[in-house]
């Protein structure tokens, strides 16, 4: 720590505001990057305490921070920084969001490939459907497009619920039961 004796400010709300979003359920990795950024918007304002902080020590840690990273990284410090505001004006620490007038960076985000229903055809019909893998792979690939989830979530799913036609998956979003109309028949063919 750099200045361990000016840090008590920041460090002694750090633990609690750790706890805030997991005790709301947030992944662990979100929580520690609101965590990170926190801790670095303190030593780039050499820990001055946050009742102290004002916006333009955030536009200054902002302007900062655009220069190494992407701005959807920028975007997503900016949404930590709002939820330990936040968290603080809760806790009767601080009285306004320092970070309530600034803007969120705006990003880009590209939309993901479509494909043709011909595109879809031929990938089904390159599986082999007299081996046991050919039909496993028509059936990933059947499931991933007749329920959109993702191939790590796929990867991660349990056993279906055949009468409620819904599958647990475990993913980026957290757990969630994925309904379709088809993918019984799907999971059936890899029994």
């Amino acid at each position: 720590m750099k200045y361990p004796n000016r840090a008590v400010g920041h460090v002694s709300y750090l633990d609690s505001f750790a706890l805030s979003p997991k005790v709301e359920g947030l992944r662990p990795h979100t929580i520690s990057c609101y965590v990170r950024e926190v801790r670095r918007l303190g030593e780039r304002t050499d820990w001055i305490g946050p009742a102290n902080i004002k916006t333009d020590h955030i536009r200054s840690y902002i302007d900062w921070l655009s220069g190494p990273v992407k701005p959807k990284t920028v975007a997503a410090a900016q949404l930590g920084l709002r939820r330990y505001f936040r968290f603080l004006i809760d806790e009767k620490e601080i009285e306004q969001d320092p970070s309530a007038c600034i803007k969120l960076v705006r990003f880009r985000t590209d939309p993901q490939p479509t494909y043709t229903n011909y595109e879809i055809q031929k990938l089904i019909s390159a599986c082999d459907q007299s081996t046991q893998n050919g039909v496993r792979d028509q059936a990933m690939i059947t499931v991933l497009f007749d329920t959109v989830v993702r191939v790590e979530e796929l990867v991660s799913t349990g056993i279906p619920d055949w009468s409620n036609r819904v599958v647990q998956v475990d993913g980026k979003t957290g757990v969630r039961q994925v309904p379709s109309p088809v993918f019984p028949i799907r999971f059936r063919k890899l029994s």
